[in-house]
């Protein structure tokens, strides 16, 4: 921004331009603190357990495979070295075919229960480290895969439940793991059997037809995405991936944070991500905006080596860090489904493949650089990047949070409109007719004969939002009435 002072005149002839602006911040301010999601509990599929509990699996077994594991190479921890051949995992995602991504899920799985047992049993050395590289490669393909599972075959509430149960598992982990290394041990052996044989069981029961229940159109997406706001969501992650290694520096290197601490507030970000979400839905754009707040207010505590502040700071933090971690994937996945396009799914697993092949390596020798004020150039960092996307706001809060994923446009998740909403979309391919998703679900609860009054209930929009989208389609099908409407298509 310029210093230069302006004149009278010039600063009379600003106050028009700068009320403009202050007006316009107000009104994106408003419009953050009436948006909603519109999630629905009643979408939840249970049927669908095994899509649903997947990721969640691939990720922890993947997780608990590391704690035990003591090994240096190149100057680098164990803890270090396994984002590598992970990020190689999700590369192979980026440029498997469609088809073999179901199939890549169940020898990837199979291959790792069939690793599980040498790494119990062998020696801690180079031969044991293999192996775990090699299992930690093949989790890679397995997480990768199951995100495909997470993106396309489930609603958002789905996807929220999902991240909720994973987000467990981390609260318990940092609340009664660390405080107990006898459990500690159990969840290193015993623990990774059990998960082990529940994740080959529920990869095995992930059928393309049956995670896909009359949508298995879903699979062979071949759209590009423009406009879907998946770059900006990615854009989001690798936000929130820098946020997460520097802090983690902080927590493993360092060891300022308090476990116990920052495993309460692990737990307390799932009951406030209930209640935002679930109860009062409100925008996944609260969380994410929390996220960053309180990840910098924890860190800020942090600074200060105090009882009290490592105290408050480890909570802050472990709430921040939750949030962030549930909501990112949450609005990943969504936007990922709503692109319809297998290349923004392509996409994203390359973006993995770069955070933890060449970011991570990136930011361990920055902290190795600056290791006695890595605390300083931590919080530096994340306050940098939190005012950036508070700047970026409006543009997230247009382009991703109110964009047409959530489930305020939520048909295409549920059953009984999926066969409708498949014809109404054919009409429009057919006919060329460039209906917007809003118009595309009006025209399917129109096929269904619901009023007015139900259609408004159903999408979450006033009648006169369903009288001018019903004009909007009317005209672009060459039609006046409901009658006429019928009589070209049938009742449906």
């Amino acid at each position: 921004m310029s210093n230069l002072k302006l004149t009278p005149i010039q600063a009379a002839e600003s106050v028009p331009e700068k009320s403009n602006i202050k007006q316009g911040f107000m009104q994106n301010l408003g419009n953050i603190l009436t948006s909603r999601d519109e999630l629905s509990p009643w979408n939840f599929r249970g049927g669908l357990w095994a899509a649903i509990l997947v990721f969640p699996l691939s990720v922890i077994i993947g997780d608990l495979r590391y704690f035990d594991q003591h090994f240096r190479l190149f100057g680098l921890e164990s803890w270090e070295l396994m984002l590598f051949p992970l990020g190689l995992g999700w590369l192979v995602l980026a440029l498997l075919p469609k088809r073999l991504i179901i199939p890549a899920l169940r020898v990837g799985a199979v291959l790792c229960g069939v690793i599980l047992p040498f790494q119990l049993i062998l020696p801690e050395g180079l031969a044991r480290f293999s192996l775990f590289m090699a299992f930690q490669f093949l989790n890679g393909v397995c997480a990768g895969s199951a995100f495909y599972l997470f993106c396309f075959a489930l609603n958002n509430v789905e996807r929220l439940f999902g991240m909720i149960l994973l987000q467990c598992y981390y609260g318990f982990y940092y609340t009664f793991w660390r405080a107990f290394p006898g459990v500690q041990a159990a969840g290193k052996t015993w623990g990774a059997v059990v998960v082990m044989a529940l994740y080959l069981v529920t990869v095995l029961l992930c059928r393309k037809k049956e995670v896909l229940p009359g949508q298995e159109g879903l699979s062979d997406m071949a759209g590009d995405g423009k406009g879907s706001g998946v770059a900006l969501v990615i854009g989001l992650d690798v936000v929130y991936y820098l946020v997460m290694c520097m802090t983690n520096y902080v927590e493993y290197a360092e060891k300022r944070v308090n476990s116990w601490a920052f495993g309460a507030g692990e737990f307390a970000a799932i009951a406030l991500v209930l209640i935002l979400h679930i109860l009062i839905n409100r925008s996944a754009l609260y969380s994410w905006l929390l996220f960053i707040v309180l990840s910098l207010l924890g860190l800020g505590a942090l600074l200060y080596d105090a009882p009290p502040t490592i105290l408050s700071g480890s909570f802050t933090y472990g709430l921040g860090e939750g949030l962030g971690y549930i909501i990112i994937f949450y609005i990943c996945g969504g936007a990922i489904k709503r692109s319809k396009s297998l290349k923004m799914f392509r996409l994203y697993c390359l973006m993995f493949f770069i955070e933890y092949f060449v970011i991570s390596g990136i930011l361990t020798k920055c902290n190795d650089l600056f290791s006695g004020q890595s605390h300083i150039l931590t919080f530096g960092m994340v306050f940098i990047l939190c005012c950036v996307c508070f700047l970026l706001t409006p543009i997230l809060q247009k382009k991703v949070f109110d964009a047409p994923w959530t489930d305020g446009l939520y048909l295409a998740d549920m059953v009984e409109y999926a066969p409708v909403l498949a014809e109404a979309e054919k009409v429009d391919t057919e006919e060329h007719l460039g209906l917007s998703p809003r118009e595309t679900e009006v025209f399917t609860l129109l096929l269904t004969e619901a009023p007015v009054k139900q259609i408004a209930h159903t999408l979450k929009i006033s009648y006169s939002g369903v009288n001018f989208h019903t004009k909007n389609l009317y005209r672009k099908l060459g039609i006046q009435s409901r009658t006429e409407l019928f009589a070209k298509f049938g009742k449906k």
